[in-house]
């Protein structure tokens, strides 16, 4: 599929505020096997220069101060990606580093005794992604969707507790009984496009699932316990992935002054039907 992504972030003060440093993860990652970055533009206003670099964990970040006095910042992160229906042939490989760090507790990621208890019922099963894919429809059936009830902060063990939430608690969740049972598992940010069916005038959202290493012989697996579905497909698009939510947030900054801030996003995914040579013209 060819999906294009416009993703507007707009933060507005009700006073002047006169120093902004944010931080941005919004560019689709370029090395999954199974998807490639046509094209990325970011736009921000007030304008300013904008660095980027690569974090520990391969992500692209752009980062940007503005130092003169606005009260509204603007930034606009377009897309065009193309993703493939089938998952990269092995053999695949890891750093063990990065293999023992998607083992560790982390912020989000709490494994405490309730998640020993949950955990424990499918340590029978041998086979990696097998056991994966059990967590994961463990956790669509049981577990009730319902916005509202946590925030970003909220860990997989006030999730458990509450047994609803969205897919940001629901990735935590996954991460936590994985970590527990030796299976390293990492978060993923990104999209995930709604095959048209997302009504005019609504926009799309950024998601959150899960990808679980099953070994070299399947590599790193995409699980989503949010729908009903489970395994990651060519709808998905991946940003970026790290321990948990606090190593890819879309956006993350600080700012100098008074006023309060207010932060409002919209994200709209669509499919484009392009020839081979108009895809190569996007990342020209």
């Amino acid at each position: 599929m060819i999906l294009k992504v416009e993703h507007t972030t707009l933060f507005d003060y009700e006073e002047p505020i006169y120093e902004t440093a944010t931080e941005v993860r919004l560019h689709p990652a370029t090395d999954t096997g199974s998807q490639r970055c046509a094209s990325f533009s970011l736009g921000v206003s007030p304008s300013a220069t904008i660095f980027d670099y690569t974090d520990f964990y391969g992500n692209n970040v752009h980062h940007f101060n503005i130092l003169q006095s606005h009260k509204q910042v603007r930034i606009v992160a377009t897309s065009v990606i193309e993703t493939l229906d089938h998952h990269p042939a092995g053999p695949h490989e890891e750093d063990e580093i990065v293999l023992l760090d998607m083992l560790s507790e982390s912020r989000y990621v709490n494994v405490d005794p309730a998640i020993h208890t949950l955990g424990e019922q499918f340590r029978p099963i041998r086979d990696p992604y097998l056991k994966a894919m059990e967590i994961c429809q463990h956790i669509n059936e049981t577990f009730r969707y319902e916005p509202g009830v946590t925030d970003v902060h909220s860990t997989s063990a006030v999730v458990l507790a509450l047994g609803r939430g969205v897919c940001q608690d629901f990735a935590h969740l996954m991460l936590a009984v994985c970590r527990h049972l030796g299976l390293p598992a990492r978060y993923v940010s990104g999209y995930l496009y709604g095959g048209g069916s997302t009504p005019e005038g609504q926009d799309e959202a950024s998601h959150a699932w899960c990808e679980v290493w099953c070994g070299s012989e399947k590599g790193w697996m995409g699980f989503d316990p949010t729908h009903k579905t489970l395994v990651v497909d060519q709808r998905y698009i991946k940003i970026g992935s790290g321990r948990d939510y606090g190593d890819v947030p879309p956006v993350r900054g600080t700012y100098k002054g008074a006023s309060s801030e207010k932060m409002s996003v919209s994200v709209r995914v669509s499919a484009l039907e392009l020839t081979p040579g108009e895809i190569r013209q996007h990342n020209t």
